[in-house]
């Protein structure tokens, strides 16, 4: 069976341990898995240009989410509290109930939306840190 958006599940909680409070004000959410990567690159004979090859050198997982500006909600005002002070934060992504994602402690960066015809929003960049616990990729 093919999973929906909706049965993703995202929890959030104080860095150092597994996140367990699920966030339910969340529009959007989107789990990149990037790559950081060195060069390996040799220049060969000399007879044509060589061939750009590289090797991973790095896992860069990154969170992003989109909620709706609730002033009652106490998860989005705690959310931004951490992103205006740089303060890491537990979060935990699973792409259903009980599905794979990340679990680890993040710090924050903050984007405000306020458009015309539509409802305000905030909208979060999460990054790994490794401060208080190593963070886990779940495949």
């Amino acid at each position: 069976m093919d999973a929906m958006g909706y049965e993703g599940k995202f929890y959030y909680g104080t860095a150092g341990a597994t996140a367990t409070n699920l966030v339910e004000n969340v529009v959007d959410l989107t789990y990149d898995k990037d790559t950081e990567r060195g060069s390996t690159t040799i220049r060969g004979d000399g007879t044509k240009p060589p061939i750009v090859t590289s090797r991973v050198t790095g896992l860069k997982p990154t969170i992003t989410w989109t909620m709706l500006n609730r002033t009652a909600d106490t998860q989005l005002a705690a959310f931004r509290a951490a992103a205006a002070t740089g303060a890491a934060v537990a979060v935990r992504t699973k792409d259903h109930a009980s599905g794979k994602g990340f679990d680890g402690d993040v710090t924050l960066t903050e984007k405000e939306g306020q458009p015309l015809h539509g409802e305000q929003t905030f909208e979060f960049t999460a990054e790994a840190t490794r401060e208080f616990r190593q963070p886990q990729l779940y495949i």
